[in-house]
């Protein structure tokens, strides 16, 4: 166990949480019992956010293990998105729903949703929190990043030469100091000409998700939460990261 922010690190789904927090649109479905929605208290009592965190519980109790608790999960699923209106909704269960074996994935994409839903599979009894964290936020940029796109030659010459531009990767919720490391680091980059395009995942929208892309290269703050993402984005679409 290690310390995270005051407290121990966390189960594999608290570190998918800090992601979904840290985002502007998107929303966590967890399917979890009762007991497990505790989570809540690190971003409202710890970081002291205004908000509770965007996530969902299907906070099925023991008498409901005789009965269908793939259905409370589908029906958590149709509540979360006719409420919230997410721009993409992250699925999965916590350590002790992973028992049940009730597949998240499969049910969500029974439902036929129109915006991007991505299922999160981590092993809540041999991960730990930021490992949630980075896959979390590597499924997510996977299933929405877009490539850049073409400018045709006559468009490049007219086309007046620009700053170089990064992102910077890894900032989340319930990270120690992050807002001001991505303050400091914005500032050092502005003054070296270099423009910040969008800073992921805290405060990002998942239509900045998509332009991720259209940067020059990668800033990376925090290796343990964005280290899988920043690879991704150099191997799909030639993104250096530093």
């Amino acid at each position: 166990m290690e310390l995270t922010l005051w407290t121990y690190e966390g189960p594999p789904h608290v570190g998918a949480m800090r992601i979904a927090t840290a985002l502007k649109d998107v929303h966590y479905v967890l399917h979890a019992p009762q007991g497990d929605t505790y989570a809540d208290l690190l971003f409202t009592m710890i970081e002291r956010v205004p908000r509770r965190p965007p996530v969902t519980y299907t906070t099925f109790q023991a008498r409901d293990l005789s009965g269908d608790t793939a259905g409370m999960f589908q029906n958590a699923v149709r509540d979360a998105c006719a409420r919230h209106q997410p721009a993409a909704l992250l699925v999965g269960a916590s350590c002790t729903a992973e028992l049940l074996q009730d597949d998240p994935k499969g049910l969500s994409e029974s439902l036929g949703l129109t915006i991007p839903v991505v299922p999160l599979e981590l092993p809540s009894y041999q991960r730990r929190e930021n490992w949630g964290a980075a896959e979390t936020l590597y499924h997510l940029v996977r299933r929405v990043a877009k490539p850049r796109a073409p400018v045709a030659a006559d468009e490049a010459t007219e086309t007046p030469a620009r700053r170089p531009r990064c992102n910077l990767l890894g900032p989340a919720a319930l990270g120690f100091r992050h807002r001001d490391d991505v303050t400091e680091i914005t500032q050092l980059l502005t003054q070296l000409g270099i423009e910040v395009a969008v800073v992921a995942p805290l405060g990002a929208s998942v239509a900045e998700l998509e332009r991720l892309p259209e940067a020059d290269f990668n800033v990376l703050l925090y290796p343990e939460i964005a280290q899988t993402t920043a690879a991704w984005l150099e191997r799909q679409f030639g993104m250096p990261y530093t």
